[in-house]
C-alpha cells in the first residue's frame, strides 16, 4: 500500500492532460469532458457550488450517452473513466491495486446461439419394421430452438411426458410425483408452458392469472431439483400460433446450468405424445383441468440426441479504487462504496420487461456514484487543511452489482486493504430521491456504537430516519457485513422508476443530496476519528427479500463462487442454517429431495416447505458431503 502524505498528487499518467489543481472534472475522458474551477483547495463549499457538481455529475452519468452504464457498453467505461479522473483530480492515491485505480475482474456479458452446424436434435423411436429405430431429424428455427437458460454439448436422453411441470406442495399438485422419487432423473422433461386450469377464476393456481408456477424460470429450477438431464418445453393449447420463444426467453444463462434446454413446437410433440400414450395434448390438457390430477408418463422407447452450441461472451470490468492516507502510515481503514453500474438497455432484471430502452439509472445509482466523488472531494480538501485523520479513507466504486454484488464480492475476495484492518464500510445506493426528511439506513446494529452514531447526526442534520439493525441487503454492504465488517447501508427509498427507463436525472432531488452528502461526509469523519473502531455485532436479520410467501432458512449467498450447488459465505444468527450448523464455505447442493445446482433452484426448493418442518440438507464442505438437518422457521 501506498503511504504517500494526503497533499495533493500529481495527476497519474492515465488521466487526460490539460488539467490542474484547481479543475475538477466533470465528465469523462474521450472528448466528453467538462469542467468547473474550485477553490485554492480543490473543493468549491458553497451550498449552490456542491449542488451544482452533483447535478452535472449525475446528468453525465445518466445521460444516454452512457448507455445505462451496461456491462460490456461503451458507456461504461467511459463512467469508470470519469470516477476513476475525479478520483485523481482531487489528489487520492489511485495506485493500490498497481499503476492505475482499476481492479478487474471477468462476468458472463451476454450468450448466443452458435452455429447452426452445431445445434442439432433428431427424435430417436421404437424399431419400426424394418427394425431399424424410428429417427426423426428436426430442423433449428423451425421444429425446435435452443434456450440460453441452458448449457452446450451433445446430449442423448430418454423422453419422459412430465405435463406442466409443476411441483406445488401447498396446492396439493405434483407433476413428477406420478414418477416417483427420482423418476425424472437424467431424462429430458417435456414440459408444458402457462399452468393447469389457467382459464378457471376459482383455480388454486391464482384463479386465471399467471402464479409463480407458469414462470419458465421456476419450471427450470423444479426441473433441475428433479435431476432432469434436459428440458423441452413445448407450448401449451392457448398459443395458438406455435411460436418458438426467443433465444433468451427463459433466461440469460447467467446462472451457468450445464444441462440442455430447448423448445420443441407442439405439433412435433403432440404427434410422439399420442403414438406412446394414445392420446393427443389437447386431451391430456382437459384432462389435467378436469380433474387436477396430473398425466405424467414416459414416453417408452423414445430418446432425444444432438447438440447444442451456445457462445458465451466473457466481458472484463473493473471496480475503481482511490484512497486518501491516513495518519503516520495508518493500517486501519473505513471503506465508502457506491456502485456504478446499472440496467444498459434492459434485461432480465429489468421492471420493463421486453423494453429495450436505455435504463439511466440516475438514482440507481448515478446518485451515489456523484456523492461518493462529492465526500471524497470535501474530505480530501478537509485533510490539506487540518491534516490526515488518523484512518486512511478508501473509496471504492463497484461494478458487476446489478449481476448479483459482484464488484464488492471481488472486492472481498481480493482485498486491497486486508480485511482485518477494515474498520468499517459505509454504501450509498439509491440516494437521490429524499422524500420529505426521512432516510433510510441500514446497519445500525452491525458494529458498537454505530446506533449513537446514527441518531446523533441525524439529528444534527435534521433528518427523520428509518433505522434497519442487520447488516444484509440486496446491495453491496452485504458483501462486507458477511466478511464481520461492521457497514451502514444509506438509501432514500424506492419508487415506481426502480429499475425502469424513466429513472432519469431531472427526478433527482440534488438540494436533498447535498444534505445527505454532509451527513455521509460526518459519518465517513467520524470513523476515521473515533480513538476506538466499532466492534463487529452479529445481527439477527433476514437476508435477500425473495418473496415472504417462503419459509425463513437464513444463508447469506456466495456470489462471487460460481459453480455447481448454492454457496454459502455464512449464515444469519440465530437463524434455522445457523442452528442447523452451515456455516460459511458450505455449498448447499440437496435440500430435502431436491438436487441444488444454485441460488434459483434452493428459492424453488425452500417454497415447497412449511414452517416448522425438519429437513434434511446436504453440504459440501472441504470437498466432502456433510448431512445436516434443519428446522425451518416462519416467514420473514
Amino acid at each position: 500500500m501506498n503511504k504517500r502524505p494526503a497533499e495533493l498528487r500529481p495527476l497519474p499518467a492515465w488521466v487526460g492532460a490539460g488539467i490542474t489543481a484547481t479543475t475538477i472534472l466533470l465528465a469523462g475522458s474521450g472528448g466528453h469532458a467538462l469542467a468547473v474551477e474550485a477553490g485554492n483547495d480543490g473543493a468549491a463549499t458553497g451550498s449552490a457550488a456542491v449542488t451544482g457538481r452533483l447535478r452535472t455529475a449525475v446528468e453525465w452519468l445518466a445521460a444516454p450517452d452512457r448507455e445505462g452504464r451496461g456491462p460490456g457498453t461503451q458507456g461504461i467505461d467511459q463512467a469508470a473513466d470519469w470516477v476513476a479522473e475525479q478520483l485523481a483530480a482531487i489528489g487520492l492515491d489511485t495506485t493500490l491495486v498497481g499503476a492505475g485505480p482499476f481492479q478487474r475482474f471477468p462476468l458472463t456479458l451476454e450468450a448466443k446461439l452458435g452455429p447452426a452446424d452445431q445445434n442439432t436434435a433428431e427424435l430417436i423411436g421404437p424399431p419400426a419394421a424394418d427394425g431399424q429405430p424410428v429417427r426423426r431429424p428436426l430442423a433449428l428455427g423451425k421444429d425446435f430452438t435452443p434456450l440460453a437458460a441452458g448449457g452446450s454439448g451433445p446430449f442423448d436422453l430418454p423422453l419422459v411426458f412430465t405435463g406442466f411441470g409443476i411441483t406445488a406442495p401447498q396446492e396439493k399438485y405434483d407433476d413428477y410425483a406420478p414418477l416417483g422419487l427420482g423418476g425424472a432423473k437424467h431424462s429430458a422433461a417435456i414440459l408444458l408452458r402457462q399452468e393447469p386450469q389457467k382459464d378457471n377464476p376459482h383455480s388454486v393456481f391464482d384463479g386465471n392469472q399467471a402464479s409463480q408456477y407458469a414462470a419458465l424460470s421456476r419450471k427450470v429450477a423444479n426441473a433441475s431439483e428433479h435431476e432432469v438431464g434436459g428440458v423441452i418445453f413445448c407450448n401449451d393449447a392457448s398459443a395458438t400460433d406455435d411460436a418458438l420463444m426467443a433465444f433468451d426467453r427463459a433466461g440469460d444463462g447467467s446462472d451457468r446450468r450445464t444441462m440442455p434446454i430447448l423448445q420443441v413446437r407442439r405439433d412435433v410433440i403432440d404427434s410422439l405424445v399420442k403414438e406412446s400414450l394414445g392420446k393427443d395434448l389437447a386431451a391430456i390438457e382437459k384432462a389435467i383441468d378436469d380433474t387436477f390430477e396430473p398425466q405424467t408418463a414416459p414416453l417408452a422407447g423414445w430418446r432425444i440426441r444432438g447438440r447444442v452450441a451456445i457462445d458465451r461472451t466473457e466481458a472484463e470490468t473493473k471496480n475503481i479504487l482511490a484512497m486518501l492516507p491516513g495518519k503516520d502510515a495508518a493500517t486501519e481503514t473505513v471503506v465508502l462504496g457506491a456502485h456504478y453500474d446499472h440496467l444498459g438497455y434492459g434485461g432480465v432484471n429489468s421492471a420493463a420487461p421486453g423494453e429495450k430502452a436505455v435504463h439511466h439509472g440516475a438514482d440507481d445509482n448515478a446518485s451515489g456514484t456523484a456523492m461518493l466523488v462529492e465526500v471524497a472531494r470535501q474530505l480530501a480538501a478537509e485533510a490539506r487543511t487540518n491534516g490526515p485523520f488518523p484512518r486512511n479513507i478508501l473509496f471504492v466504486s463497484f461494478s458487476g452489482e446489478e449481476r448479483g454484488l459482484l464488484g464488492s464480492a471481488h472486492y472481498t475476495a481480493n482485498a486491497a486493504v486486508p480485511l482485518a484492518e477494515t474498520v468499517a464500510m459505509v454504501n450509498l445506493d439509491m440516494v437521490g430521491r429524499l422524500d420529505g426528511n426521512k432516510v433510510i439506513i441500514h446497519g445500525t446494529g452491525t458494529g458498537t456504537g454505530l446506533d449513537e452514531l446514527v441518531d446523533r447526526l441525524v439529528g444534527t442534520h435534521s433528518f427523520e430516519v428509518a433505522k434497519e439493525p442487520g447488516g444484509f441487503g440486496p446491495s453491496d454492504h452485504s458483501s462486507f457485513y458477511a466478511r464481520k465488517i461492521p457497514v451502514l447501508h444509506l438509501f432514500t427509498g424506492s419508487h415506481s422508476d426502480y429499475h425502469r427507463p424513466t429513472d432519469t436525472a431531472d427526478k433527482i432531488n440534488y438540494e436533498g443530496m447535498v444534505r445527505i452528502t454532509q451527513l455521509v461526509a460526518d459519518v465517513v469523519r467520524e470513523l476515521a476519528t473515533a480513538p476506538e473502531r466499532p466492534a463487529y455485532i452479529e445481527v439477527a436479520s433476514k437476508m435477500f427479500a425473495r418473496g415472504g410467501d417462503r419459509p425463513y432458512f437464513g444463508s447469506i449467498p456466495d456470489f462471487g463462487k460460481p459453480g455447481k450447488g448454492y454457496a454459502i459465505t455464512g449464515v444469519t444468527k440465530d437463524s434455522p442454517a445457523a442452528r442447523g450448523g452451515l456455516q460459511g464455505g458450505d455449498v448447499i447442493v440437496r435440500l430435502g429431495d431436491s438436487a441444488v445446482a444454485g441460488l434459483e433452484d434452493f428459492d424453488s426448493a425452500l417454497r415447497k416447505h412449511k414452517a416448522g418442518e425438519t429437513i434434511p440438507v446436504v453440504v459440501l464442505r472441504d470437498g466432502a458431503e456433510v448431512p445436516l438437518e434443519v428446522v425451518l422457521d416462519p416467514p420473514k
